[in-house]
């Protein structure tokens, strides 16, 4: 019996020694364990090459879990010819599963970034166009309208701009506000990232009530775009800009002023608010006590696919006004609007 033993451990020892330190391996539902070396694999079928049975086809439906690279061990059973096996496929482990969703949800990141990134030569347009009013009509007799406009077009190096604005106001038939306001801007970006632009602007603003026929800006600048994005932008940019004003008084001076710009815009809440705000200041280089200020902050939530309803504060600073008129000017405006 001893002799058998011995015989059996000598003839066993050859085949343990020739296995490699760190061979595959494939469990099949019904127990057994095959090692060797994974030939090929499809959707279909799995090759092993093993020691004791030569190359070995299997179906994957009858694969429980299939291991490249791990150490072998004793097969508590050999796999017999014939055998009837059916299996049901195992689950990926944890990490698999966490390395999968990660990829995911980076290729769908990546397939929204190329989305939006703008192309040179192909022009995004954009923009929004809204309009309020009331209307009184008893023992006052009030009217408001205001509107605004701002479209944009976009490649990759460059972006252009076209707005305006209008307020007109009368109550008890005396007109008490009427101004306009127009407006264009060319950026043109210096760097790869879209992060730095240069650019121009022009302005044309008129407002009765601050006596003022026309005034005229006209700037260069150098801005730095923060975000860029749907839900969020961020802006901001300065520069040298010539100032011309001409009173209704026939009166009329013209400044080189420093002009600082922030433009900003945010969605919350699951894109069901829109916060807003964006600001210009002049300061003029011979006088910096005679500044202009001029600012818009709101919020915009949308009641349709293309419709949204806004209520904003414009606020307005003249720091050194026409004879009479105050410094300060503020709006209240509720409108509904258009996006695209």
């Amino acid at each position: 019996m001893i002799k058998k033993l011995l015989l059996s451990c000598a003839l066993a020892a050859p085949l343990i020694l020739s296995t490699p330190a760190h061979a595959d391996w494939i469990m099949l539902n019904n127990g057994d364990r095959i090692s060797g070396t994974i030939m090929t694999e499809d959707t279909a079928n799995i090759t092993i090459n093993t020691d004791t049975l030569g190359q070995v086809t299997l179906n994957r439906a009858n694969v429980a879990s299939m291991h490249k690279g791990a150490a072998p061990r004793v097969l508590a059973r050999e796999l017999r010819t014939g055998q009837s096996m059916s299996v049901l496929p195992a689950s990926p482990p944890a990490a698999q599963l966490a390395q999968a969703k990660q990829e995911a949800q980076k290729a769908v990141e990546t397939a929204a970034k190329a989305k939006e990134e703008p192309k040179a030569g192909v022009y995004k347009w954009s923009g929004r166009a809204s309009a309020g009013g009331t209307l009184q009509d008893g023992n006052s007799s009030s009217k408001t309208v205001v509107a605004d406009i701002d479209i944009k077009a976009r490649d990759k190096m460059n972006r252009f701009g076209l707005g305006g604005e209008a307020n007109w106001a009368q109550d008890n038939g005396e007109k008490t506000d009427n101004d306009q306001q127009l407006y264009a801007n060319y950026d043109r970006f210096i760097d790869e990232d879209q992060k730095w632009f240069i650019g121009g602007r022009q302005s044309l603003e008129k407002d009765e009530f601050e006596q003022l026929d026309i005034r005229s800006k006209t700037g260069l600048f150098v801005g730095h775009q923060f975000y860029e994005r749907d839900d969020l932008n961020l802006q901001v940019k300065a520069g040298p800009e010539y100032i011309y004003e001409k009173l209704e008084n026939g009166d009329s001076e013209s400044d080189i002023a420093l002009g600082w710009a922030l433009d900003y815009d945010q969605k919350l809440a699951d894109n069901k608010v829109q916060i807003f705000h964006k600001h210009e200041l002049s300061t003029p280089f011979a006088d910096t006590g005679a500044f202009l200020f001029e600012s818009e902050t709101g919020a915009r939530v949308p009641v349709g696919e293309h419709l949204n309803a806004s209520a904003q504060v414009d606020f307005d600073w003249d720091n050194d006004p026409a004879l009479g008129v105050q410094e300060s000017d503020t709006t209240y405006a509720v409108k509904l609007g258009y996006g695209w």
